[in-house]
């Protein structure tokens, strides 16, 4: 019977123990919380300071605060990744197709006129068929749409110019504006356009 006593004794000691250690830590927990929480300083401090200290950080806090409808949207990046690649595409006569958001590069085949790394590295496609091709859409403008493009009926990607629309009541002269050159890089290339294409200097002259 004393033995049980004894067990039940040494229980409620570890018991008492755990218990004040856990007390004692939560008080130093506290302690430290007071010393380093601002919350408990400003608490601290007279009513009128604390009601300026409150308008004082309202003003910080919406002079920084940007509204959800003037922040840049979430798509705003690849929109502008988009715009410089289509822009580039008409600069360097990159056909629509060959663009990395269009075609993946195991997909893609040759396409006249294309200055894409794939279309200049090409080896699939035998030269002279190339030569063949730029013969062809030489002597007919119309080959590289009709034959050898697909079907399209709501995009101007596959034409070589295009007018640029301006308002008929200021000036009613069209202006083209180049897409994509089917000759481009080929024996057959405008000169101009290939003295463009590559920096070439031109001299003009004007009437006296």
């Amino acid at each position: 019977m004393n033995h049980k006593k004894r067990i039940q004794q040494i229980y409620n000691s570890r018991k008492r123990k755990r218990y004040k250690k856990k007390k004692k830590m939560k008080i130093i927990n506290h302690k430290k919380l007071i010393k380093t929480d601002i919350a408990y300083f400003i608490h601290c401090l007279p009513e009128d300071i604390q009601k300026r200290i409150y308008i004082i950080t309202w003003k910080m806090m919406w002079r920084d605060y940007v509204p959800l409808t003037a922040k840049i949207p979430s798509w705003h990046n690849h929109m502008n990744y988009v715009k410089n690649k289509l822009w580039d595409a008409q600069l360097n006569n990159i056909h629509f197709l060959h663009l990395p958001f269009n075609t993946l590069p195991e997909n893609k085949k040759w396409i006249m006129g294309c200055q894409c790394d794939f279309c200049l590295n090409d080896t699939e496609v035998n030269v002279v068929e190339k030569h063949i091709h730029y013969l062809i859409q030489y002597r007919n403008s119309y080959y590289f749409t009709d034959n050898f493009m697909p079907n399209e009926s709501i995009s101007s990607w596959n034409e070589y110019l295009v007018p640029v629309y301006r308002n008929p009541f200021i000036d009613d002269n069209t202006i083209l504006k180049k897409v994509f050159d089917p000759l481009c890089g080929s024996y057959k290339e405008n000169y101009t356009s290939k003295r463009l294409r590559e920096g070439g200097k031109f001299e003009f002259s004007y009437p006296f």
